[in-house]
C-alpha cells in the first residue's frame, strides 16, 4: 500500500491466530480504566460462524465474540480480500476510518478496525441482522410506497453528498453483494468517461428505479447502449405503470443521464422537490433541555430491543439482538440473575404480573418463558411460522400476547402452551378473515394489553393499529392515520388512552395524544376517532411510548437520541430529556413511577431516576 494515513493507522488491530484454531482471530487491547493507573491489557477472541455475502472483491463472514468483549457487541461482519500488489486498498481503509467518526453514523455502517496477513485483507465491522436493502425489497409484494421510496433515497443521497464532499466515491453502489446492472455506460465505453462522482449517481440511479418498478433499467448492455444512441428509448413507462408521478420519474432520469456531466450530482438531487418535499419547520423556543443522572447496567449486549420493569420495580430486564436476557436489582444495579436468554436474537421482553416469569420473543420464530426468582429450565409456550416481533402478558397473567411478520397476533396459554385464540385479521396461510374486520398486508410491529385485559392492541406494518375484543377476537376498532409502520403502542394507567409511535416522525394518542408529521401533536377521541386537539411539537422517528404512573404524562423515545415528556391534556411539552450520542431503543418507567429504564442501540442499558 501507499503512505497510509495516521487514521488508518490508528484503527489497525493487532492480532494473532491461535495455533490449531479454525477461523478464530484474537485481537489485543490497552483499556485505561483510570488516569492514576497504567492500562491493563485486555484481548478478544472471535470466531468466524458463517459466510453472508461475496462479491468481486471479497467476501464477508458473521463472526461471534467467544471471550471479552470491547465494544459492546457479541457479533461482527468482517470482510476478507485477497491483497493483491497491483490494488491499493489504503484509501478503502482510510473512507472507512473517517466515515466510522460518530458524526457520520446516521448514514454509514461503523468499522471497529482492521488487520491482515501476508495475503488477505480483513475489514471489521457492524453487523445489520435486518440485511441488506435488495432482501428488503425482495420481501415486498409490490413497489415501495412513495414516502418510503423518498426515505430509502434521501438516506442514499445524503451518504453519497457526504463522501464526495469528502473527496471519495463509493465505486460500487448497489443493494447487496454481487448484484449485476449497476455499472455506468460510461464504463461499458458507450459514452466519454466523466468523474467517479457521476458513476455513483448512475448506480443511484438505478437503485431508485429498482425500489420503485421492482425491475432494473436495462437488462442487457444492449438495451443500454440503445439509450445511449437515443435517449427517447428510456424504460419511463415501467415507473409510471405503478402510477409514479412526474417528479419521481424526473428525479430518475436525472440520476440516469447518458452523459456523466449531465447528471445530477447529489446534493442537487437533495435538493430536488420530490426529495424535499417536507414542509418548512417554524423553529420555536424549546424548553429548558433536562439530563437525567442515570447508571449503566452491566450487561453483555449487542443491541438492546426491549427492556421492561418487574411489577414491585425491584427488577429491570432487558433482552438484545445477540440473544442475551438479564434482570438487575434497581437498588445496587447488581445482576440478579442472567437468563438463559437464547442462540438468536431477542425481539421483545415481558414480566408476568406476579413477577415470577420472563417471556421473551425470538427471531427463531419462538416465544419463551423463563422464571427468574428460582433457577428453572426455559419452556416454549409458542411458535410462530416467522420471527416474533412482540409478546406481553395478559393482566391475570395466564397468558401471552405475541405478534409476529407472519402476520398473526396469537394468544398463548402459558401452562398448556396452546394457542388459546388466533386474533390475527389477515392470515399468510389462509387469508382474510373478513368477518373479523378489515385484513393487514403487513407485519405486525408490536402489542399491548389495557389494565383490565379487555382489550389488546397490535400496531402493524400497514400503518394501522387494531383493538381487539379478547374475549370474542374480533376487532373492537381499527385506528388509522399514520403515514408510516407502527413502532409501539401503550395503554394509559386507566385504560381510556392508547398512544401509538411510528416512523412517520408521529405520536399519536388514539386514547391520548397524537403527533401530526412536524409540527403537530394532536389529540383523539377513542369512542369516535375524530381528533380532539391539535397541539404544536417536532419529532425525529419515534422508537417507543410509554406512560408515567398517573397517567398524566407520556413520554416518547425517539430516533434522535432525545425523549419528550408530553402533558396529555393541554399536548405542552413537559421536559425534554438527551441520551448524549445513543439512540434511544426501547423505555418504560417503573409501577412505583421513581426509575426510567432505556434500551439503546449501542448495546447499553440505562437506569434513570424519575424525577421530572
Amino acid at each position: 500500500m501507499s503512505r497510509v494515513p495516521d487514521c488508518v493507522l490508528d484503527s489497525k488491530l493487532q492480532t494473532h491466530f491461535l495455533p490449531g484454531a479454525k477461523y478464530e482471530t484474537v485481537h489485543t487491547y490497552y483499556a485505561q480504566e483510570s488516569l492514576s493507573r497504567r492500562p491493563i491489557k485486555k484481548t478478544e477472541h472471535w470466531q468466524r460462524e458463517k459466510k453472508i455475502g461475496s462479491g468481486g472483491f471479497g467476501e464477508v463472514w458473521l463472526e461471534r465474540c467467544t471471550k471479552g468483549n470491547n465494544h459492546g457487541y457479541q457479533v461482527r461482519a468482517t470482510k476478507k480480500m485477497e491483497v493483491h500488489r497491483q490494488i491499493d486498498y489504503c484509501r478503502e481503509l482510510e473512507a472507512i476510518a473517517k466515515f466510522s467518526h460518530s458524526k457520520y453514523e446516521r448514514c454509514f455502517v461503523k468499522s471497529f478496525g482492521w488487520y491482515q496477513t501476508k495475503t488477505r485483507l480483513f475489514i471489521t465491522m457492524e453487523y445489520l441482522e435486518l440485511g441488506d436493502l435488495q432482501e428488503y425489497l425482495r420481501d415486498k409484494h409490490k413497489p415501495l410506497p412513495e414516502f418510503e421510496a423518498r426515505e430509502i433515497m434521501s438516506q442514499i443521497l445524503e451518504g453519497l453528498d457526504l463522501m464526495h464532499d469528502n473527496g471519495f466515491a463509493h465505486r460500487d453502489l448497489k443493494p447487496n453483494k454481487g448484484t449485476p446492472g449497476y455499472i455506468a455506460p460510461e464504463l461499458y465505453g458507450f459514452t466519454k468517461c466523466g468523474t467517479p462522482y457521476a458513476v455513483d449517481m448512475w448506480a443511484a440511479g438505478e437503485v431508485m428505479f429498482r425500489i420503485l418498478t421492482k425491475q432494473a433499467t436495462f437488462k442487457h448492455p444492449g438495451l443500454l447502449l440503445n439509450y445511449v444512441q437515443t435517449r427517447t428509448v428510456f424504460p419511463s413507462s415501467k415507473i409510471f405503470a405503478n402510477q409514479v408521478s412526474q417528479l419521481r420519474v424526473e428525479i430518475v432520469l436525472g440520476l440516469m443521464n447518458p452523459t456523466p456531466a449531465g447528471r445530477m450530482s447529489a446534493k442537487d438531487a437533495l435538493q430536488h422537490r420530490w426529495i424535499d418535499q417536507s414542509p418548512p419547520v417554524q423553529h420555536k423556543p424549546v424548553p429548558a433541555v433536562g439530563r437525567m443522572l442515570g447508571r449503566t447496567l452491566e450487561g453483555n449486549y449487542a443491541r438492546v430491543t426491549s427492556v421492561v420493569f418487574s411489577p414491585d420495580s425491584k427488577l429491570v430486564a432487558g433482552g438484545a439482538m445477540n440473544g442475551a436476557v438479564q434482570a438487575w436489582n434497581t437498588t445496587t444495579g447488581a445482576i440478579h440473575k442472567r437468563l438463559q436468554g437464547h442462540s438468536s436474537g431477542v425481539t421483545s421482553v415481558a414480566f408476568s404480573p406476579n413477577g415470577q416469569f420472563v417471556a421473551f420473543g425470538c427471531d427463531d420464530q419462538t416465544i419463551m418463558i423463563e422464571n427468574v426468582t428460582m433457577a428453572s429450565m426455559q419452556k416454549i409456550v409458542g411458535v410462530h411460522s416467522s420471527p416474533v416481533t412482540c409478546v406481553v402478558f395478559s393482566p391475570n397473567g395466564k397468558s401471552v400476547l405475541s405478534g409476529s411478520c407472519d402476520l398473526t397476533v396469537k394468544l398463548w396459554n402459558i401452562t398448556t402452551g396452546a394457542s388459546g385464540r388466533v386474533v390475527d385479521v389477515w392470515d399468510s396461510i389462509t387469508g382474510p378473515r373478513h368477518s373479523r374486520g378489515k385484513g393487514h398486508s403487513g407485519a405486525v410491529t408490536y402489542t399491548a394489553f389495557s389494565p383490565d385485559g379487555k382489550l389488546a392492541a397490535s400496531g402493524f406494518n400497514d400503518c394501522t393499529v387494531n383493538l381487539w375484543n379478547t374475549t370474542t377476537g374480533d376487532i373492537h376498532k381499527t385506528l388509522e392515520g399514520h403515514a408510516r409502520n407502527i413502532t409501539c403502542v401503550a395503554f394509559s394507567p386507566d385504560g381510556k388512552y392508547l398512544a401509538s409511535g411510528s416512523n412517520d416522525e408521529t405520536v399519536k394518542l388514539w386514547n391520548t395524544i397524537t403527533g401530526a408529521n412536524y409540527q403537530t401533536v394532536k389529540l383523539w377521541n377513542l369512542d369516535t376517532g375524530a381528533i380532539h386537539k391539535t397541539y404544536d411539537g417536532y419529532f425525529h422517528w419515534v422508537n417507543s411510548v410509554a406512560f408515567l404512573p398517573d397517567g398524566k404524562l407520556v413520554a416518547s423515545g425517539f430516533d434522535g437520541r432525545i425523549l419528550k415528556l408530553w402533558n396529555i391534556t393541554t399536548g405542552s411539552i413537559r421536559k425534554t430529556l438527551q441520551y448524549s450520542s445513543e439512540q434511544v431503543k426501547s423505555m418504560t418507567f417503573s409501577p412505583n413511577g421513581k426509575l426510567a429504564a432505556s434500551g439503546h442501540l449501542n448495546g447499553k442499558v440505562r437506569l434513570w431516576e424519575a424525577a421530572l
